[in-house]
């Protein structure tokens, strides 16, 4: 027996890798190469975690959760029951295997039986026969071999999926998987099985979210003496884990930092050209995407992901608790969406996305680029559904997700179960989030010739590698960009359609920003405290990020705080933060806390013994005390969000804003002087 190594860290590792740690320098791209078999590609090494890109024998076990199904009577309960389309068949695009199956044409009753559908990934020199993985349910008496998909070949690699199915009991329940390759066993760092946990129908749900789980401009010397690495908040995940066991985890974007593909020595001459007059950003748009391209690219992408997602702690956790994914920029590389035409539509811009699509559904999705679904519903326990959505395969400018993306969403979340009373919505960028008003003027005023001359000149640098306004990709980003705000209009109206007609709680989670808080979503005029449980309009937006990246400057904070201020939506609905972070003894807190975090997700039963979070979840921001050297100090913030219930039981009524009075408010310029209306109930300064 013997056991999967991970990767050695930055400050492990011998030669060109460790030089550059120590003198605290960019690694270029040929200090370290990888050599695939179709012809020597050269890798970088990387940032992201400062680990060797240089893809073991053996990588995985990696755990995805696809949902939840109605029972259905099989005498093979592990086995898929659904075939991949023929690619030949002309029929094919209509034919997308529908992998996840929470939301069923005839959706299940409350309290109807349900199945566990989870894949396991395995990345192997061993050819795909000669990998074997074991499943045995608590409770039952003999294991279950289950059948290996290939999902993709290259390099002499392989990649498995081996698909699971199991009963979903009344209660939580154990279930353990062993692993060997070409008959030696794979185990855990610390020994014995591999081992996750499935909810159980009359128990509360219990999982996390985090972002961002690598580094991005940050030096390899403070990458780990500074922040520890990716260790400090993973180890606190796993312990988590350990004492209340995590039955899924969400990744809710830059699960990875693939930036570091700009290095490879074929997209120089690329980076190179000129853009200052049209007929040369045509000219860059039409160049061709290689083969040395693709072949370096692919080998980047490939090796990136089999160091990141096998490095210590991360690893270990992607193989015991069932993750659920959705990718946001720095999955592709940083910005990508939200450039200039010229750049986002050229070959090479889209040679890169498909090379990046193309392992993202391996690694992080557990299918083919095919199979890949843009909206995807996750059931969770009997009361709790986490919808993501693929914010960055469609995305442009003036776009963050295309309109029949909408209409599927409707679709699916009409069709949820009875019992699930709450719905959590993944959008990778916050939706309801501080905006630093006229930046985006700012930044597009500097983007002409002359102004770029004077700026060069003073020795200041505004403008990225492609020769655009460093910051605008960033801006364009967010769902409070000015081009976005119709979107984010036509978005938050959906939900709350869902919400009343559904009868649901929504709420929103997100990350990318690099900190952490919470705002929301409100009926204007707002209603009384007592009465948000009946405000259907009332969503609450968690922001929490990240998880190892390191946070941004106080400065930035101080500047995010001034500008923190409620707004409308439409005429119905206003927007804000919550000022609860360092809120205490009378003292009003910040929206936000730059600090790294993660959140972990409690479920409360109607029936529980808690009667004032009875039906709610808690968001729980777990939020990184010291700067990752040592043990890791961590509070815990806890954000609660009630159920919806109507206004009376058995009734589809919900918190009318016409019902709430407006006060007149006499300024103190005299009783002739103008006045301002305002609504009856101040505004809140915590959640419920």
């Amino acid at each position: 027996m013997w056991r999967r190594r991970p990767c050695q860290h930055l400050n492990d590792t011998a030669g060109p890798v460790a030089e550059a740690a120590e003198n605290d320098v960019p690694v270029s791209a040929d200090d370290v190469e990888v050599t695939d078999t179709k012809g020597g590609a050269a890798v970088p090494a990387n940032t992201c975690c400062g680990l060797e890109l240089r893809a073991g024998d053996i990588h995985g076990p990696y755990l995805k959760f696809w949902g939840l199904e109605p029972q259905q009577t099989s005498s093979e309960p592990f086995k898929p029951t659904i075939q991949l389309p023929d690619p030949a068949d002309p029929r094919f695009l209509n034919q997308k295997l529908r992998l996840n199956s929470s939301v069923a044409a005839a959706a299940p009753k409350k309290g109807n039986q349900r199945i566990w559908l989870g894949s396991i990934l395995m990345v192997t020199k061993a050819p795909s026969l000669d990998v074997v993985v074991t499943v045995q349910d608590q409770g039952s008496p003999n294991p279950v071999i289950l059948d290996g998909e290939i999902l993709e070949e290259y390099g002499g690699w392989t990649a498995t999926r081996f698909r699971i199915r199991l009963p979903v009991g009344q209660e939580e329940k154990k279930v353990t998987y062993t692993v060997t390759v070409s008959g030696k066993e794979v185990t855990p760092p610390g020994g014995g099985h591999y081992s996750f946990y499935i909810a159980g129908m009359n128990q509360p749900a219990h999982w996390g979210y985090y972002s961002c789980s690598g580094f991005c401009d940050v030096s390899a010397k403070k990458m780990v003496r500074k922040w520890g690495g990716l260790k400090p908040l993973w180890e606190d995940v796993k312990a988590v884990h350990a004492k209340n066991p995590l039955h899924v985890l969400v990744g809710g974007g830059d699960q990875l930092y693939n930036d570091d593909v700009w290095t490879l020595p074929s997209l120089q001459p690329f980076l190179d050209m000129r853009a200052k007059h049209q007929a040369e950003r045509e000219a860059r748009k039409q160049t061709p995407f290689t083969a040395a391209m693709e072949e370096q690219v692919d080998a980047y992408y490939f090796h990136h992901y089999c160091a990141h997602f096998s490095s210590e702690v991360v690893g270990d956790v992607y193989a015991n608790v069932p993750q659920i994914m959705s990718w946001d920029d720095h999955d592709i590389f940083d910005g990508w969406g939200s450039y200039p035409d010229y750049l986002q539509d050229s070959v090479v811009f889209r040679g890169i996305f498909k090379s990046a699509n193309r392992w993202y559904c391996i690694f992080q999705q557990h299918c083919k680029p095919e199979e890949k679904e843009a909206i995807t519903v996750y059931e969770v326990g009997g009361r709790t559904a986490i919808v993501t959505a693929d914010q960055r395969h469609r995305r442009l400018r003036a776009q963050i997700m295309p309109l029949e993306h909408y209409m599927q969403l409707t679709n699916l979340c009409s069709g949820l179960p009875e019992g699930v009373e709450h719905v959590v919505f993944v959008f990778t960028v916050p939706v309801v989030y501080p905006h630093v008003r006229g930046a985006q003027k700012v930044l597009r005023a500097v983007n002409n010739h002359f102004m770029r001359k004077m700026m060069r000149a003073f020795g200041v640098g505004l403008f990225n590698k492609f020769g655009e306004p460093e910051l605008m990709d960033d801006l364009d980003d967010h769902w409070t960009a000015r081009s976005h705000h119709d979107e984010r209009r036509f978005l938050i109206e959906h939900l709350q359609m869902l919400a009343k007609y559904r009868g649901c709680r929504v709420t929103l989670v997100s990350g990318d920003v690099h900190v952490c808080g919470a705002g929301y979503l409100i009926s204007r005029p707002r209603p009384p405290k007592e009465q948000r449980k009946h405000d259907f309009r009332y969503m609450v937006q968690i922001v929490s990020s990240a998880i190892v990246n390191a946070p941004p400057p106080k400065g930035l904070m101080r500047l995010l705080d001034l500008f923190t201020k409620g707004g409308k939506i439409n005429m119905t609905t206003k927007h804000n933060m919550f000022r609860i972070i360092g809120a205490h003894m009378g003292r009003v807190g910040q929206p936000l806390s730059n600090k790294r975090n993660w959140c972990r997700v409690v479920e409360h039963m109607p029936s529980g013994p808690d009667s004032l979070r009875a039906g709610g979840l808690t968001f729980n921001l777990r939020i990184e005390e010291d700067d990752g050297m040592g043990p890791v100090g961590l509070r815990e913030l806890p954000v609660f969000v009630p159920p919806l219930e109507p206004l009376l039981p058995g009734t589809d009524e919900y918190f009318d804003i016409h019902s709430v009075k407006l006060v007149r408010r006499v300024c103190g310029c005299g009783a002739g002087g103008p006045q301002a209306s305002s609504y009856g109930a101040a505004a809140p300064d915590a959640p419920l």
